[in-house]
């Protein structure tokens, strides 16, 4: 399918091949490595057409930050027209820039995971299912690393396209992702149950060894973006690093909420969240295809 024939596409195919058409013109070294993604992993391809095409659609002006040879984040974003080619430990105009490394999650490992059926919900038997809190703190574990040096903001968009992901990529998912599941306590004495966490798998946060504090984690992430794709469009929910190495303003991201600690550092063991939003007009983004001219 060639790039006129999908220009008014708004399905994930058109996203995909459009990105590919992206590629092709402005990055062909990068092509080879899209193709070979698409070909053995196709949700590692989805991920990255998504979210380059989201960060389009925000007008953050993504572009190819990945090196086939030495690698790093896949985008580079700014918030105005600045030019690019931002690499680690450089000093350019940074003021507006982050970078952006895209991942996935698969859609048997969610079923696995969840037991959740990749299948439509009008399809499937309700029934107990699992958030998948631990998945999103290994992907973080597994790219943070590959995000820390960089004199900007990173972020981490994780994105999945079963076909129930709305059942974890909500707002419950976003917090537990940032506080770890909770837990009901009832201790010897007390009147009435509480809600407690261990932070075992919260993305940013962790009990001090000594057991007196809680410690910030993962500062290389700045920010994760949990995406749930569907056929037409992206609903995004972003979680903030309350002490990142590089603070993201959430104003580059208008219209998507984020989740962040109400209070920090945490004081008397208290942890609490609240929700925030640059511009509150919905979190869908529609999807289009990527531009080869933006």
């Amino acid at each position: 399918m060639c790039f006129k024939e999908i220009l008014g596409s708004t399905n994930i195919e058109g996203i995909i091949d459009s990105y590919a058409e992206y590629l092709f013109r402005k990055h062909p070294l990068n092509l080879k490595r899209f193709k070979s993604r698409r070909d053995a992993l196709g949700e590692a391809a989805l991920a990255e057409a998504v979210v380059f095409g989201l960060l389009q659609s925000l007008h953050l002006s993504p572009e190819i930050h990945e090196d086939i040879q030495t690698g790093g984040p896949d985008f580079v974003c700014a918030g105005s027209t600045l030019g690019f080619g931002l690499r680690p430990f450089i000093e350019p105009r940074t003021k507006d820039r982050f970078v952006v490394e895209a991942t996935c999650l698969e859609p048997d490992a969610v079923t696995a995971r969840s037991t959740i059926p990749n299948e439509p919900p009008e399809d499937v038997n309700g029934g107990p299912f699992s958030i998948l809190t631990k998945s999103i703190c290994y992907k973080a574990r597994d790219k943070a690393t590959q995000l820390g040096g960089y004199p900007v903001p990173r972020v981490l968009a994780v994105a999945s396209s079963h076909a129930q992901v709305g059942a974890i990529f909500n707002t419950v998912g976003a917090e537990y992702a940032l506080t770890s599941d909770a837990k009901i306590v009832n201790p010897m004495g007390s009147v009435e149950p509480r809600q407690c966490t261990d932070l075992r798998t919260s993305v940013f946060l962790r009990i001090a060894r000594d057991r007196q504090a809680v410690v910030p984690c993962l500062q290389s992430i700045s920010a994760i973006l949990l995406i749930a794709v569907y056929r037409d469009k992206s609903e995004v929910y972003g979680i903030l690093h309350p002490e990142p190495a590089q603070p993201l303003q959430i104003g580059f991201f208008p219209k998507i909420p984020f989740v962040r600690l109400t209070k920090w550092p945490v004081t008397d063991g208290i942890i609490s969240t609240e929700w925030v939003v640059a511009d509150p007009d919905g979190r869908g983004i529609p999807h289009r295809p990527v531009r080869a001219n933006a």
